[in-house]
C-alpha cells in the first residue's frame, strides 16, 4: 500500500514540476505566465512541495525495492536540474544577483539529492 502512495505521489510531483516549467517558459523572463500567480507563490506551489513529495515518497518506501518507483524519483530530480538550467539560460547574467544565484545553487543542490535518492532506490531494488 505504502509503494501504491509514493508512486502516486511520484507521479503528481512529476506532473507539478512539467506544468511549472511550461509556465516558466511562456512567461519567458516576464512576471507571469498561464498561471495567475506571483512568482514565489508559484515556486513554492508548483517547486518546493513536489520535491518534498519526492523526497517523502522516497523514505515511506525505504525499505520497499521499486525500480520503478526509483526511476520517477530520478526524473523528478532530473526535472529539476533541467529546469533551473533553463531558467538561468533565460536570465541575463547582468540580471542574478548573490541572493538568487544562492537561490538557484539551493534547488540544483536539492534536485541533485533527489537524483541520488532515486538511484539509491533503485540500486536497493
Amino acid at each position: 500500500m505504502k509503494l501504491k502512495v509514493a508512486i502516486a505521489m511520484a507521479v503528481i510531483s512529476i506532473v507539478m514540476l512539467c506544468i511549472y516549467g511550461a509556465d516558466v517558459i511562456v512567461a519567458n523572463g516576464s512576471k507571469t505566465g498561464f498561471l495567475p500567480m506571483d512568482v514565489s507563490v508559484r515556486g513554492s506551489i508548483f517547486g518546493i512541495i513536489p520535491s518534498a513529495m519526492l523526497i517523502i515518497s522516497f523514505f515511506i518506501t525505504r525499505k520497499e525495492p521499486s525500480k520503478k518507483l526509483g526511476m520517477l524519483i530520478i526524473i523528478g530530480g532530473v526535472l529539476i536540474l533541467a529546469g533551473t538550467g533553463i531558467i538561468v539560460a533565460m536570465q541575463s547574467a547582468q540580471s542574478q544577483d548573490t541572493r538568487a544565484i544562492r537561490e538557484m545553487g539551493a534547488v540544483l543542490g536539492i534536485g541533485i539529492i533527489i537524483a541520488i535518492l532515486g538511484a539509491i532506490k533503485i540500486r536497493k531494488s
